[in-house]
């Protein structure tokens, strides 16, 4: 070939390929600066979606902050921020899953960021992940050993761990970092609290103390762990020198007066107290704070006479020392009610009445306790009078109709019971009212009221055996539905324990038979009531009744004279002796 040539059709291969070069190089380098301009935009799209997400955040709208931040995460994967705040974002939402994944990527993104670790801890320490928790603070605190918010963090987590020293040594940390701060040595004395490790526990209030010498809290509360260590001297020396910082503090005061309970010292108890208790400057409540302390010391020992004379001591110098105090009253009323002086108590509630008439339950329980004494006239006068204070009370309401039946003021009865049916009641109690007024109408003889009241009384609480009993032998006394009053006093004996009651219905059911005429069985249940030791003198009028029906008329005089010796109101039976 000729050179020439060659040469020639080299130089224009070589411009050819130069030229197809160039027009190449051009199009990539279109195509570069495209890719730099989509990337730019979506740049700036993402930071624009992740700036309102965040907006969105601290509105706490936290779906719609997701929503932002997903898209500005799918354009901008690898930015720690973007990643950061989306794991905050499903933590928010309690995606535990979403942002524990989130939040690890964030620290592999940038794993110096302190904040990135303390988040995914947290986000592991919500879940349960307790060792994912510490290992997760530990790799932090590799890069940033100091970190008080990490060892704190750490220190918590060891805690709930149960790895109370690792806590310890965290605290320990941190107490070299920061220096000695109280709250710190008493999170320390918890974890030795949690470990038994009373000696160590001491130790970090005795650091505590130093720190703040005049804290009464933490003489306390070394008096309290030295009693642990059954060292009562100890104890004693940390209450005296509180004393020394207040001599009037209560708690201090009740706190040494329970070592002395303990060692059994009640004259020290009741000179210490009693102090406390005459002192003008210490205000009421303190004082009655400290004599409940006592009370229900003694309730803890009831048959601790040692104790019971300190606390009635105490009781009875607090009302003399305030005696416009009710509270002082009331609690000195709670006090002889449980030692069996029913006189002193009601005499006590008399006071708290007067000082505190707003208070219905000391009026119920004068009430109760009046009634149940059989002072009727006077339970019924302060019935009368508590409604003044307390209107519309069920309870005063019951009681005091009860007390009107039982002196014979029937109709009283009548008015104050209706008004009892009118108010909220449990239904054994509300039971209990209808029956009572059932007997206030059968004693107006308004038999068809009473007969009433006594089926609602059932209907209300069909385990009412007394309404039972009672509107049995109404029945009976009537002559009227005998099968019926039979079959509801058998009830009656089944449902009862007590034996005065079952001396009652046994009783009624002798009656319901001795009016059916069949006197053998009448006599069969009077007998077995009266052999309960508890009959009334209607039950002996009763035996001498069905035995004049069995002809046996000397022994029915026998058990009529021994009714009338029994209650000599039943002045008729001297008619049925003579006769």
């Amino acid at each position: 070939m000729n050179s020439s040539k060659s040469i020639k059709h080299s130089i224009t291969y070589l411009l050819a390929v130069t030229a197809l070069t160039l027009v190449f190089s051009t199009q990539a380098a279109a195509q570069e600066d495209f890719r730099q301009a989509a990337s730019q935009k979506d740049t700036v799209a993402a930071k624009s979606d992740y700036i309102d997400g965040l907006a969105e955040f601290e509105k706490g709208n936290y779906e719609k902050a997701l929503d932002l931040l997903t898209n500005a995460y799918i354009k901008l994967p690898g930015h720690a921020g973007i990643t950061y705040a989306l794991s905050d974002a499903y933590f928010h939402l309690d995606d535990l899953s979403n942002a524990a994944f989130y939040g690890k990527k964030a620290t592999q993104l940038e794993p110096k960021n302190k904040w990135y670790h303390l988040k995914l801890a947290k986000i592991y320490r919500r879940s349960g992940q307790n060792q994912a928790t510490i290992d997760q603070l530990n790799t932090a605190l590799e890069y940033h050993p100091n970190a008080t918010d990490l060892l704190y963090e750490l220190a918590q987590v060891y805690a709930d761990h149960g790895e109370y020293l690792k806590s310890n040594q965290a605290y320990n940390r941190l107490i070299k970092i920061n220096g000695s701060e109280i709250t710190l040595h008493m999170q320390k004395l918890q974890n030795f609290d949690e470990l038994g490790m009373q000696d160590s526990a001491i130790v970090e209030l005795q650091q505590i103390r130093q720190l703040d010498p005049d804290n009464l809290q933490t003489l306390q509360l070394l008096s309290n762990y030295y009693q642990q260590m059954d060292q009562p001297s100890q104890a004693k020396q940390m209450l005296h020198k509180a004393l020394e910082k207040n001599s009037r503090d209560p708690k201090t005061l009740v706190m040494l007066a329970d070592i002395y309970v303990k060692e059994t010292q009640w004259d020290s108890v009741s000179i210490l107290l009693s102090n406390v208790i005459a002192d003008p400057i210490i205000q009421k409540e303190a004082k009655l704070d400290v004599a409940r302390y006592l009370f229900s010391r003694f309730n803890e020992e009831p048959g601790n006479n040692g104790l019971k004379n300190a606390t009635e001591e105490v009781i009875s110098k607090f009302t003399k020392h305030e005696p416009e105090y009710g509270q002082a009253h009331a609690l000195a009323a709670d006090f002889y009610l449980n030692t069996g002086e029913t006189g002193k108590g009601i005499e006590a509630l008399a006071k708290t009445n007067e000082l505190m008439p707003g208070n219905d339950a000391a009026w119920i329980e004068r009430l109760r306790l009046l009634y149940v004494d059989g002072r009727y006239e006077e339970a019924a006068e302060v019935g009368e009078k508590a409604d003044e204070h307390v209107p519309q009370e069920t309870m005063i309401l019951y009681l005091t109709g009860l007390s009107h039946l039982a002196i014979g003021q029937h109709k009283k009865a009548v008015d104050w019971l209706q008004k009892a049916t009118t108010t909220p009641a449990r239904k054994d109690i509300k039971s209990g009212i209808y029956d009572a007024l059932a007997s206030s109408y059968e004693s107006l003889d308004q038999w068809q009221k009473a007969s009433e009241a006594y089926e609602t009384a059932i209907d209300i609480d069909p385990g009412n055996h007394q309404a039972l009993n009672n509107y049995a032998y109404n029945l009976a006394e009537r002559d009227e539905q005998l099968e019926r009053a039979e079959e509801m006093a058998l009830k009656a004996i089944r449902m009862v324990d007590s034996d005065n009651a079952r001396a009652s219905y046994l009783d009624t059911v002798g009656w319901i038979y001795f009016k059916k005429q069949d006197y053998e069985k009448a006599r069969t249940y009077i007998q077995k009531s009266i052999d309960t030791g508890e009959a009334s003198a209607e039950v002996l009028e009763h035996m001498g009744d069905v035995l004049e029906k069995l002809d046996r008329t000397e022994e029915a005089r026998q058990w009529w004279r021994k009714a009338l010796d029994k209650d000599s109101t039943r002045t008729y039976l001297k008619d049925k002796l003579s006769d």
